[in-house]
Formats: structure tokens, sequence, C-alpha cells
């Protein structure tokens, strides 16, 4: 087994299609084929199980899978330490990212780290807060910035920032004069939500609990942006990090009390210590806290 075989493994099980992954490790598709079948003879059992439309996982492929991402994960780390000890930084660096960052100004923080260490590559991805931890832990990602709530199990936390959600209403609405308006008092009124996957649903839905209010939803969405939208055109008010709410045209903050308590943090990996250029970009963020 070569790292060249688990690279091929892990290009055609993320794309699910030979096609694709051949033209993604730069290789024609009989020679992936060809590395492929010479591993699975190798470890003497089926990978894929292969079909004229999409490639699937076999039992052994899906526990292959993340050892095969950690192993690559850690030669690339090699190297770029040894980079290191010439004083040149250099890998690649994925980075996981929830939709309101508070304070945290990531593309100027990018825009430095590219300066100082250009031969890193940058991969910026979006989910789920619980799928970017998962993702972090599996060494899909080196990083991500997340908010709680979150499984804190099998990942270090560096908090960044905290504050509280407001209650974001169009400029022309009742509330739009008011400093601060109790939760228990929204009971007759319409909301935009995130959908309940999302972390910041599930903070908002247990502060509603605890104080009895039981929102009535009318529309769910998958994008901050498009809440403020919403709550813009009149349709409903919304729970929301004021972050997001900077520059939007027709909305208004309003405080609520209870506060809704809203934190940052970036997440790595717990079992295994940060790249070179994952351990660079924490030191980098760490001085904007």
């Amino acid at each position: 087994m070569d790292l060249r075989q688990l690279t091929h493994f892990v290009a055609v099980a993320e794309e699910r299609q030979f096609t694709r992954a051949a033209a993604r490790v730069h290789v024609v598709q009989s020679t992936l084929s060809a590395s492929i079948g010479s591993l699975e003879r190798e470890l003497g059992t089926p990978l894929l199980i292969r079909s004229s439309r999409r490639v699937e996982l076999t039992a052994a492929g899906r526990a292959l899978l993340p050892a095969a991402r950690r192993a690559l994960a850690a030669a690339e780390d090699a190297r770029a330490a040894v980079a290191a000890v010439h004083g040149l930084l250099r890998g690649h660096l994925a980075i996981g990212v929830a939709q309101a960052l508070g304070s945290i100004d990531l593309a100027a923080l990018l825009l430095r780290y590219h300066q100082r260490h250009p031969g890193v590559g940058l991969t910026l991805k979006r989910g789920t807060i619980d799928g970017m931890v998962r993702a972090t832990v599996a060494g899909e990602l080196d990083l991500a910035f997340v908010n709680h709530p979150f499984d804190p199990r099998r990942v270090d936390e560096l908090s960044l920032c905290a504050e509280s959600l407001v209650l974001a209403v169009s400029c022309d609405d009742p509330l739009a004069g008011r400093q601060v308006v109790a939760l228990a008092d929204l009971g007759c009124r319409e909301f935009v939500a995130m959908r309940k996957k999302y972390a910041i649903r599930t903070r908002i839905d247990a502060s509603c609990a605890a104080v009895g209010l039981n929102r009535h939803i009318c529309c769910e969405a998958d994008a901050l942006s498009d809440l403020v939208d919403l709550v813009g055109s009149g349709m409903a008010i919304a729970f929301l990090p004021p972050s997001i709410l900077k520059g939007a045209e027709r909305v208004v903050a309003v405080n609520t009390d209870p506060a809704i308590p809203w934190e940052l943090v970036v997440v790595t990996p717990a079992e295994r210590p940060p790249s070179p250029a994952a351990a660079e970009f924490l030191g980098m963020v760490r001085e904007c806290v």
C-alpha cells in the first residue's frame, strides 16, 4: 500500500465516479482503475461497488476511508514540517466556516496569511456546525469556526467572541422603536428561522422553550442572509447574530429579555497536533482575540 494508491482511493470515494476522480488526480481512468484494483488485491477485499452511473463504498471501503485521509494528511504534515525547518511554510489548509463570525474579519485574516505564506493552499468549506466538527475530527478539515452547541468530545476549542442574538424586525415594525423586548411577549408574532439541523436553531429553540414561547415559524431557510432579506421585506421577525445585520437595509435590531447567548469558537482535533500550516493560522487567530 502506498500514498499514491490511497490518494486514488480517496478521490474515487469522494467523487463517487471514476471519470471525475481521474481528472481530479490527473491520471487516465484506466490507470486509476488499475491502482484501485491493486489496492483491493493487497488488502484482500473489494473496496468499491462499481456501477455504470455511480460508485459506492463497501463496508471495507467505508472503514478504510477515514484512515486513508489521516495517512494522507500525516504525509502532507511531514512534508510541511521539513519545509518549515528551512523557513518555507507549504501544504494545504482546509477551514470550516460558520455563517456568522462576529468580530472576526476572516477575509482580512486570510489575506494576511496568504501574503505571509503564499505556498499554502487554502480551502473554505461551509456546512452544519455538527458536520464541520465531525469533519475536523475526521481530518477533512484542519480547523473550523463554529458556534455552540456542538459535541465537544475529540476537539479542542478556543473561544473567540461572545455576543447575544438580537430580534431582527423590519424598520416599520411596531417593535422597531423598542430597546428591549421580552421573549414571552412574542407569542402572537410570525418568525422566519433556520432549519432544525442548524446549531443556531437549537440554541434559539432552547431559549424560547425556557420562557414558554412557542414560535409560529412561517418560513425556514438554510442561510442567515435569506432570513435578513425576509425580515427586511416585512414578512416576519427573526432571532439573528447582530454581526449578520451590519449594512442590512430596512432591518432593526432589538435586544431580548432574557438574552440568547451566542459564542464563536475555533475547533481543532484533540487527538493530533495541528499541521505547521494550521498552527501558524491559529497563531494569527489568537492575535485577533
